[in-house]
C-alpha cells in the first residue's frame, strides 16, 4: 500500500470518527509515523485529504454494494439492502463530520454531497425504475419527488436535530425512514 493510499485510509477513519475539524494533521502524522511535510508531499491541503477520504468511502461503499445490485432479488428488495448498507456506514459517522465539511471544508461538502447524490440519482432511481416497471410500485408514483423527499440527504435527517443512532437502532431507523416509505408505493391488492 502506497504512502498516499495509508493516508487516505487513516485520515478516513479519523474523520469520521472524530469529524474533520477535530482531526489535525499532525494527529495523521503521528498515528501513522511520519511528518506532516510527508502528509502536505501527497495532499497540497488537508481538504484536499477530505475529499479523497470522502472518495475512498464511497468506494467502500460501492464495493459492498455491488452484489446486492447484481443479485437476483426483487428491485424494492435491492433498494433496501443498499440503504441497509447506507445505514451501516452512517451509523459509524459523528454529525460532526457531516456539519464539519459544511461549515470548514466547503469544497469537500459540496464533492460529499455531489457523489452521494449520484449515488440515490442513479442507482437506487434505477431501482426504483425496475421496480415500477416491474409492478412493484404503483404507476402513478412520481419517483423523482419520492427520492427527494424520503432518500436524498438522509444523514442530515438523521442527525440534524440528534443523533437519531442514540435512540434508535439502524434497524429500526431504516424500516422507519426506508422500508415503510417503499411499502407505501405498492399497488393496493
Amino acid at each position: 500500500m502506497s504512502n498516499r493510499s495509508k493516508l487516505i485510509k487513516v485520515a478516513k477513519e479519523k474523520f469520521i470518527a472524530f469529524g474533520s475539524k477535530h482531526t489535525t494533521m499532525d494527529e495523521i502524522a503521528e498515528l501513522l509515523g511520519i511528518s506532516k511535510k510527508t502528509i502536505y508531499a501527497c495532499f497540497s491541503s488537508k481538504e484536499e485529504l477530505i475529499i479523497e477520504s470522502i472518495k475512498e468511502l464511497i468506494n467502500e461503499f460501492k464495493i459492498d454494494t455491488a452484489p446486492i445490485l447484481k443479485s437476483d432479488k426483487s428491485a424494492l428488495n435491492k433498494v433496501i439492502e443498499v440503504y441497509g448498507v447506507v445505514f451501516k456506514y452512517v451509523v459509524k459517522f459523528k454529525p460532526s463530520f457531516i456539519f464539519g465539511l459544511k461549515k470548514y471544508y466547503p469544497n469537500a461538502y459540496e464533492a460529499y454531497k455531489e457523489i452521494t447524490a449520484d449515488i440515490v440519482s442513479t442507482d437506487v432511481m434505477n431501482l426504483l425504475e425496475e421496480a415500477k416497471k416491474q409492478g412493484e410500485i404503483r404507476p402513478d408514483v412520481d419517483l423523482e419527488l419520492f427520492s427527494k423527499l424520503y432518500l436524498s440527504g438522509l444523514e442530515s435527517r438523521l442527525f440534524d436535530a440528534d443523533n437519531l443512532f442514540n435512540d434508535y437502532s439502524k434497524e429500526v431507523l431504516l424500516e422507519y425512514m426506508i422500508i415503510n416509505n417503499l411499502n407505501s408505493l405498492k399497488p393496493v391488492k
